[in-house]
């Protein structure tokens, strides 16, 4: 009996082990860069309704613009202003845990030990870590989540087993996956499933409907959902023949109203043409849509992932799911190509593969029945080695949970990576009007000079262009602002339409008349152009990180109110270090707080 105690306080203190490490992995705390803007514009269409136009902007005025991400971007503004981004943060911890629950209830349903659960658990945690930031990609995350859910409910005692007749396999005779049903030894036919809860998946279109207005990811969660139905009819098929017509219609009729389900938003069938249009166009300029850098910090995970996988898959002795195995071989060639695919595989992998992981272990004496408790291990110094092991286990929880509080206390807004004192420089100054700004930086400024009113040129900031991308910039604004931020670098990093004016980097520095120029000094290109061009722009402020360049014919002229005398100009070669707590907002110009502090 104390065996047996110590041995489940060893397993409960590796579930929460497992847990803590895969909840810190998943706990990045920096500040995205489109936080500032997701925020602002969630607040933007509570107060106002939903812009039809561009907003922020002086080179799109008047531009459509399709959001595909309106929900995601109210949850974010009303939790940053409710909760605050520490709220914000823990939500999004508590997200993550959320999945892993969903991911541990499944491995138990598979009859899955904890040592394989874990091992899944941790790989699935490593390669979610650099993909779960706060932005509305977390809603595609969850929702996919909950898709595989329900498909793992509705097909409980179908999945699990090679149901492809056509296709023999010789593991289809193996032991059942999902562990002993009635009829389970013919396991190309449909026995062992219960036909009643295909009716929850009439779950799915609602689900469906909220993803479609929470972030554009609902065209891979309905490709899959879409897939997974269509290879189960063809399963059906072939273990029925003919009499498995009215299932398969059934699920023919599923699949249809997932995807009406997906009209329902503001713009209609406009939102489905406007993202078919943009996926058809490549994205070099964003990382994320690269090929997978196996040498990069994304690569080794996807490794670990890929290869526990197949060799999982390869030495399982239980049945095969044929309808599975597709879909992983179809999500991981996404994958390979996209890396911000990685998470739609990662997760399936939680789901899918924990019994055949598990099996693989059986294999070599890691878990199950055949790794049998010898006499010796009953004696005292085996039972003080366990509750041993239990003491030290705790200590790393603790250490782990103290980990994970210190990061979940702060969003920092680091200086070396975002302009923080150039800000409060124009906030000094209140420098103001048109600003061409590299655009991951874009939507910070928005946040702190942004203005919707129609004198946003004398109070506020309108920006030349911004994260948004195509979703409100045609690809004429998006081709000349990347010609002065990166220059002219290939296909490989950049696209420009061959119906957009020839490369030209000045172009956006005259386009709309802007009047100061926010340039991240790490992109070379850009600096280089504006002191080419000196005799139009003058330097206002400089650190290690930014420069901030004024048209002269604005500030170099004394005769004008707009005038910034030489000796009210920062130019240094200071290194930005630190961090600011999110928003990193400007505090006001120093003449206005003593006129508050004397009040």
């Amino acid at each position: 009996m104390q065996r047996a105690s110590s041995d489940l306080w060893l397993q409960r203190g590796l579930l929460v082990s497992v847990l803590l490490a895969a909840a810190v992995a998943l706990s990045a705390n920096a500040a995205d860069p489109d936080l500032w803007g997701h925020v602002q514009y969630g607040r933007d269409l509570l107060r106002d309704g939903l812009p039809a136009t561009t907003t922020y902007s002086f080179t799109a005025e008047g531009y459509r613009w399709i959001n595909h991400e309106n929900l995601a971007e109210i949850l974010l503004a009303v939790g940053a202003d409710t909760v605050g981004p520490v709220g914000l943060l823990w939500a999004k911890c508590l997200l993550s845990l959320a999945l892993f629950g969903l991911l541990l209830w499944q491995a138990r349903r598979r009859a899955v030990r904890p040592l394989a659960a874990g091992l899944c658990l941790l790989l699935v945690a490593l390669n979610l870590a650099a993909h779960w930031s706060l932005r509305p990609q977390l809603v595609s995350y969850a929702s996919y989540s909950l898709l595989l859910a329900l498909l793992a409910w509705c097909f409980d005692g179908w999945e699990g087993r090679w149901r492809m007749r056509w296709v023999p396999w010789r593991g289809t005779g193996q032991r059942s996956a999902l562990g002993s049903h009635p009829g389970s030894s013919d396991s190309s036919s449909l026995s062992g499933w219960n036909s009643e809860r295909l009716k929850y998946l009439w779950l799915a279109p609602p689900l469906m409907l909220v993803w479609a207005n929470s972030h554009g990811g609902f065209v891979a969660g309905y490709c899959i959902f879409s897939a997974y139905l269509l290879l189960r009819a063809v399963e059906a098929l072939s273990c029925r023949g003919w009499a498995a017509r009215g299932l398969v219609l059934r699920l023919l009729c599923m699949v249809a109203a997932a995807g009406l389900a997906t009209l329902i938003n503001p713009y209609g069938p406009r939102l489905h043409a406007w993202l078919f249009s943009a996926l058809s166009i490549p994205r070099p300029e964003i990382t994320e849509w690269h090929p997978v850098n196996w040498a990069g910090a994304e690569g080794w995970p996807l490794l670990l992932l890929v290869g526990t996988g197949v060799l999982a898959l390869t030495l399982t002795r239980r049945s095969r799911d044929f309808t599975h195995l597709v879909l992983l071989g179809i999500i991981l060639w996404q994958s390979v190509e996209h890396a911000r695919h990685i998470p739609f595989l990662a997760i399936a992998f939680g789901f899918w593969l924990p019994a055949h992981v598990q099996s693989m272990l059986r294999r070599f004496r890691l878990t199950g029945r055949e790794n049998r408790q010898s006499e010796a291990e009953s004696s005292v110094a085996a039972r003080r080695l366990r509750w041993g092991l239990l003491g030290a286990m705790c200590l790393v929880n603790l250490l782990l949970g103290l980990t994970l509080v210190r990061r979940l206390a702060d969003m920092p807004v680091y200086r070396d990576q975002y302009p923080v004192a150039a800000v409060q420089f124009m906030a000094d100054h209140q420098l103001r009007g048109r600003l061409v700004v590299t655009y991951n930086w874009a939507q910070y400024l928005i946040a702190a000079f942004g203005r919707l009113d129609s004198t946003a040129a004398e109070h506020g900031v309108s920006v030349a262009f911004d994260g948004r991308f195509r979703t409100c910039y045609p690809q004429d604004v998006v081709d000349m602002h990347f010609d002065l931020v990166l220059g002219d670098l290939g296909e490989r990093f950049r696209y420009r339409s061959p119906l957009s004016p020839p490369f030209d980097p000045g172009r956006v520095l005259e386009h709309g008349a802007p009047n100061l120029v926010l340039l991240n000094r790490f992109q070379p290109h850009s600096e280089q152009m504006l002191r080419g061009r000196d005799t139009d722009w003058v330097l206002l402020y400089q650190d290690r990180v930014a420069q901030l360049w004024g048209r002269r014919a604005v500030y170099d002229d004394p005769a004008l109110a707009t005038y910034l005398a030489a000796e009210h100009r920062v130019l240094t070669e200071l290194p930005q270090s630190g961090s600011a707590s999110w928003p990193a907002l400007p505090e006001p110009p120093r003449s206005v707080r003593l006129v508050s502090a004397a009040n």
